[in-house]
């Protein structure tokens, strides 16, 4: 089935208080999240749309599907998924005044631009961090080994380079300050 992205929603014909409930395939796009490459997993995604046509004219839309997103863990790199589950809801209805208008971002005219719709959805519902597991270690600042196959790995402190300074200090046998080499 080919991916779909744009709807006519007049093309649907429905009468005030009619609903219909669309299974369609959207194709969804990569992301970037702290400079690293993430792709939903299937790209192309099975969607659920519910339209409804309001009694006053418009339309309330909601927007549904499941999917995982691939791509490495933010702590310690490994390729990892995460689950993302999208629920939204949308509402396009024109009236008289600004006040009461409800203005969908993605329903120009009479058509619905669902590729864009699902595409930020699916960004909005992303978790915020992408982990191999919640208690994921990352890896070692220092040296880059990964910490969760090696959880006791330490280093040897080495001085304060902020004290650096102060190790040219000498002092004779008397407690005093010798200058100079």
């Amino acid at each position: 089935m080919e991916p779909t992205d744009l709807i006519d929603l007049s093309g649907l014909r429905m009468s005030p208080g009619e609903g219909r409930r669309m299974d369609l395939q959207v194709l969804l796009d990569a992301v970037r999240l702290s400079e690293q490459g993430y792709a939903p997993d299937p790209a192309q995604q099975e969607v659920r749309l519910d339209i409804s046509r309001m009694l006053g004219g418009g339309y309330a839309l909601q927007l549904r599907f499941d999917t995982t997103i691939a791509g490495p863990c933010m702590r310690c790199l490994t390729p990892t998924s995460s689950e993302v589950a999208v629920d939204v809801r949308e509402l396009e209805q024109k009236k008289r005044t600004p006040e009461e208008q409800f203005d969908s971002d993605y329903v120009k005219g009479d058509d619905l631009d669902l590729h864009r719709w699902a595409n930020d959805s699916f960004v909005f519902s992303l978790p915020v961090r992408v982990l191999c597991r919640e208690d994921c270690l990352g890896l070692c600042p220092e040296c880059g080994i990964e910490l969760n196959d090696h959880p006791g790995h330490t280093h040897q402190a080495g001085p304060d380079p902020r004290l650096a300074a102060l190790s040219g200090i000498r002092f004779d046998a008397d407690g005093n300050i010798v200058q100079g080499p």
